[in-house]
């Protein structure tokens, strides 16, 4: 049946059309198009049903719902966590730039301050033992370059904690070279015992430590020889080696500790731009 007239109290009749066409012809699923188009052509009441399900379908689940609201929370702890640690930074380094600039500008008396008499007294006592260790060493030989007897060889090299023997012949150039580093070398490191020996006069020793070439320095620790320099071979290969070379060569095993100043910068500087520059000839040795 359908009514002869449209009235208010019928709604518009659903056109009788094969369900295949209708499937074609029905307006696309959610969305205001769709809800214009079911005001025209109402959907019968069990694609409507079918419609209202899908909707449901696709509404998210409250356990969704719940997870999604403790990942914003999160998320808006960490936000929160990140803008608290760079105010906390920032105060830090706000608050050591105030520290610094207080210190700056904070006045000190220096002349009236106990820590600073304690510590200029103790640089005094330390001074004074220093003095006296020192003077106590010169007694023994220490700081300066000595010659000894073949007798006194094993006394003098056995009853320090270091020594250098120097192996000369007096009649080589090369080994007045090594005499007057030593001379110059002894007062500066008063830790270690600086000696010569003649070789000539001392022929046992000569062949017990097995010295075929001179000059030769041979280091000793409480007695025991434990390096040496033969010839300058190790100090440049040059007549004119720096003092310095010979410095930290004896530093190498620790007979002495190295110490700079200001004669060894200008020698540094000399020897930088004499570097790689030989001279002198080759020393074939002692006989002995």
């Amino acid at each position: 049946w359908q009514p002869t007239h449209q009235s208010p109290s019928f709604p518009r009749a659903y056109p009788l059309s094969p369900p295949s066409s209708r499937a074609t012809a029905r307006p696309a699923r959610c969305g205001r198009n769709s809800r214009d188009a079911s005001a025209e052509h109402p959907p019968p009441e069990g694609d409507f049903l079918a419609d209202w399900a899908h909707c449901l379908a696709q509404m998210p689940t409250f356990e969704q719902l719940k997870g999604e609201a403790q990942l914003g929370a999160l998320e808006g702890a960490l936000h929160a966590a990140v803008r608290d640690y760079k105010k906390e930074v920032t105060d830090n380094e706000e608050s050591a730039k105030q520290r610094q600039k207080e210190a700056n500008t904070k006045e000190v008396d220096l002349l009236d301050d106990e820590d600073l008499d304690e510590l200029h007294a103790q640089r005094i006592r330390e001074m004074k033992a220093e003095a006296m260790r020192r003077q106590e060493m010169a007694k023994k030989g220490h700081g300066q370059y000595v010659e000894i007897k073949e007798d006194q060889f094993l006394q003098e090299v056995t009853t320090c904690e270091k020594a250098v023997v120097h192996f000369f012949h007096s009649d080589f150039q090369r080994c007045a070279i090594v005499h007057k580093h030593m001379q110059a070398i002894a007062p500066k490191y008063a830790e270690c015992k600086f000696l010569k020996l003649n070789a000539q006069e001392a022929p046992f020793f000569v062949t017990k430590l097995q010295i075929q070439v001179l000059p030769c320095i041979v280091m000793f620790k409480k007695g025991i020889a434990c390096d040496r320099i033969v010839g300058f071979e190790e100090l440049g290969g040059v007549d004119d080696f720096s003092q310095i070379r010979l410095e930290k060569r004896l530093t190498e095993q620790g007979i002495i500790s190295y110490k700079n100043d200001d004669i060894d910068s200008d020698e540094e500087h000399e020897l930088r731009e004499r570097r790689g520059v030989k001279g002198g000839g080759p020393y074939e040795g002692s006989k002995h």
